[in-house]
C-alpha cells in the first residue's frame, strides 16, 4: 500500500468513525469512556491523526452494528448501495403474501360455513378471526427481521383487534373486563420494550 492509499484509508475510517459516533448520539467523552480511552485519543482517531487498535475497532463495529469492512471504508455504505432496496421489497412481498393467505384462509372458512351451515348468521366472523391472526404474523416477521418498533406496532394492533373479537364472539362476557386486559397487556408490553431499549442505552 503506497502512501496515497494509506493516507485514503485512514480518511476514510477517520470519516466513518465521526460519522457512527454522531449518530449513535455519543459525545467523544462518552465513546471514551466506554471503551476507557480519553476523549484525546478519540478525537485523534477522528482526525485521521492514530488509528484505533483492532480489538477496539471490533468494539466499535459491535456497537454501531456495522462491519468492519464498513467500518475501515472497504465497502460502501448499505444505504448507498442499490442491494439496500431488495430487502425491503422482499419483505414487502412477504408481508403482503402474509396478508393474501390469512385472508383467503378466512374467505374459504366463510365459504366453508355457509355451505355448511347456512344459517349460521356470523358466518363474516372468520375475517374478523383473521385480523388478530394477520397481525400477529407480520409481528413474527418483524422481530425476525430485528424491526422493533413495526413489531410492536403490529402485536400492538393484534392485541386491539383480539379484543374486539372476544367481544364480538363472546357478547355475554365483561366487555370491561377485555379491554382492561387488553389494557393490562399493552402497559406491559410498554414497559418490557422501555427495560429493553434502556438496557441497549447502557
Amino acid at each position: 500500500m503506497d502512501r496515497s492509499e494509506n493516507e485514503a484509508w485512514r480518511a476514510d475510517l477517520a470519516a466513518n468513525l465521526t460519522q457512527y459516533r454522531k449518530k449513535s448520539g455519543l459525545t467523544q467523552t462518552e465513546l471514551g469512556e466506554k471503551l476507557n480511552y480519553s476523549d484525546k485519543s478519540v478525537s485523534k482517531w477522528e482526525r485521521g491523526e492514530g488509528v484505533p487498535d483492532v480489538s477496539v475497532l471490533v468494539r466499535l463495529s459491535d456497537m454501531y452494528s456495522v462491519s468492519l469492512d464498513e467500518m475501515l471504508g472497504r465497502t460502501k455504505k448499505e444505504e448507498d448501495t442499490p442491494k439496500r432496496r431488495h430487502p425491503i421489497l422482499h419483505r414487502a412481498a412477504l408481508l403482503l403474501t402474509i396478508c393474501a393467505l390469512v385472508m383467503i384462509s378466512a374467505l374459504a372458512v366463510y365459504m366453508l360455513l355457509s355451505l355448511v351451515a347456512p344459517s349460521q348468521e356470523n358466518t363474516w366472523m372468520s375475517f374478523v378471526i383473521a385480523l388478530p391472526v394477520m397481525f400477529s404474523a407480520m409481528g413474527i416477521a418483524f422481530l425476525a427481521w430485528k424491526e422493533y418498533p413495526w413489531a410492536f406496532g403490529s402485536f400492538s394492533v393484534a392485541l386491539w383487534t383480539g379484543c374486539v373479537m372476544f367481544q364480538l364472539l363472546f357478547p355475554i362476557w365483561n366487555v370491561t373486563f377485555i379491554y382492561a386486559t387488553g389494557g393490562i397487556l399493552q402497559l406491559a408490553a410498554l414497559v418490557t420494550c422501555g427495560f429493553i431499549l434502556l438496557h441497549k442505552s447502557r
